[in-house]
């Protein structure tokens, strides 16, 4: 079956909260029904979710269904605090939940959403995460991260070191006030753009896909074998005759 989109429109569909179970065991799947899935369970619907007891356990006793692919979206509600009961959801949006501080419980999750959770500050649960995003926040600390398949950090200015991330496939680290990169080599995608401490790119020739957009680089004759290279708004770069075998070069000013 189809990954299950939980979401308030599911609550409104079936009449009295009737169990879910009753619903996939029809013939009918998700995508035909009438019903437009796609609100999800935020702004006022947050508030429901911890004042109505009623409510709120229907949507937990679904976090322990048989259903494995479940997918929760509670974006944008800030009255979240306690997420210890939501570590078995397979793919988990908590966007701009302020309120949250501890994740330790969320290590399961597949595909996991912090961004802009700005009271994050220990991340060290999450290593085994397979898509982590975790921008914007305010983390200092990802030696922890390394084993993260997709790894988004973008604008998290606090961090400093990066050497444990060698191993993350696609990693976005723009907008990061980083300036040593020599452990990157081997990341199959990489963001760099807007990493204006950046000078030393020497390390990177065999990354697939990289953005240095942006960058205060002047040295780019090692980049020579990347696929896609984005070297866009280098303003200081002066050669770029050692890249002509890049399959697709951006170098717009």
């Amino acid at each position: 079956m189809d990954p299950l989109w939980f979401n308030i429109d599911l609550f409104r569909y079936i009449n009295e909260y009737t169990d879910l179970r009753s619903l996939c065991d029809t013939s009918v799947s998700f995508s035909e029904l009438k019903q437009y899935i796609t609100y999800k369970l935020n702004d006022d619907y947050s508030f429901m979710y911890y004042d109505d007891i009623s409510f709120r356990n229907r949507v937990l006793s679904k976090i322990f269904n048989p259903y494995k692919q479940l997918h929760l979206d509670l974006s944008w509600c800030l009255n979240i605090e306690d997420v210890s009961s939501l570590g078995n959801v397979h793919t988990l949006n908590l966007r701009l939940c302020d309120n949250i501080e501890d994740v330790s419980a969320l290590g399961k999750v597949h595909n996991l959403n912090l961004s802009l959770c700005k009271n994050i500050k220990d991340v060290s649960a999450l290593g085994n995460v397979h898509t982590l995003n975790l921008a914007r926040c305010h983390i200092t600390d990802v030696s922890a991260l390394g084993k993260v398949h997709n790894l988004n950090l973008h604008g998290c200015i606090n961090i400093k070191d990066v050497s444990a991330l060698g191993k993350v496939h696609t990693l976005n680290l723009a907008q990061c006030h980083i300036s040593d990169v020599s452990a990157l080599g081997k990341v199959h995608t990489l963001d760099l753009h807007g990493c204006i401490n950046i000078k030393d790119v020497s390390s990177l020739g065999k990354v697939h896909t990289l953005d240095l957009s942006g960058c205060n680089i002047t040295d780019v004759s090692a980049l020579g074998n990347v696929h896609n290279l984005d070297l866009s708004d280098c303003d200081d770069i002066e050669d770029i005759c050692e890249l002509g075998k890049v399959y697709k070069l951006n170098i717009r000013m």
